[in-house]
């Protein structure tokens, strides 16, 4: 019988050989895994191109430590981004908002008593200053940076939810 490896034994049946199964399993698979040494895929079956990125030089793991990091800043930088211009175009919408409220509640504070213009022209005052503040660090998002900004939108989300409130209660005080 030929054999495929020259320097391998001939194979031999091991019957009678051994009365214990498990040894006579146990040498068969180490006789299995010894040939399969031999027999791993040749470099024909590869491909060339597997040769081809076999022979460039793998990167370190430290080098690919670092990329993967550099990729894993710049993927939050534009997330950061992105959520810092939605919460922009959100809070824009939000202020343009309020401007047409007031805008018709001075409309109608014009057509109040005298009395009720005084107090109602001071809460007026007092919700365009809001207005502006807002309106002023809502321009300070676009130059904040990204550890900046999650303080910033917390402080605009608090100036935003306070020019509503005030908003309400000079609504509610309307005649």
């Amino acid at each position: 019988m030929p054999h495929a490896l020259t320097n391998s034994p001939p194979v031999r049946t091991l019957t009678g050989r051994s009365s214990h199964p498990a040894r006579t399993i146990l040498v068969l698979a180490g006789r299995a895994l010894l040939c399969w040494s031999f027999v791993a895929p040749s470099p024909a079956i590869i491909g060339t191109e597997a040769l081809a990125a076999a022979d460039q030089p793998q990167p370190s793991t430290t080098d690919k430590v670092l990329r993967d990091t550099k990729e894993a800043v710049e993927s939050t930088k534009q997330y950061t981004l992105q959520q810092k211009e939605a919460f922009q175009k959100t809070f824009q919408a939000e202020l343009t908002e309020m401007q047409g409220k007031i805008a018709e509640l001075q409309k109608k504070t014009n057509a109040a008593s005298v009395e009720a213009r005084s107090e109602m022209q001071k809460a007026l005052q007092d919700l365009e200053r809001k207005k502006n503040e807002a309106r002023k660090q809502l321009d300070d998002v676009s130059q904040s940076t990204s550890s900046g900004w999650s303080k910033l939108k917390e402080n605009l989300s608090r100036t935003l939810d306070d020019l509503k409130q005030s908003y309400k209660e000079t609504v509610s005080k309307l005649p």
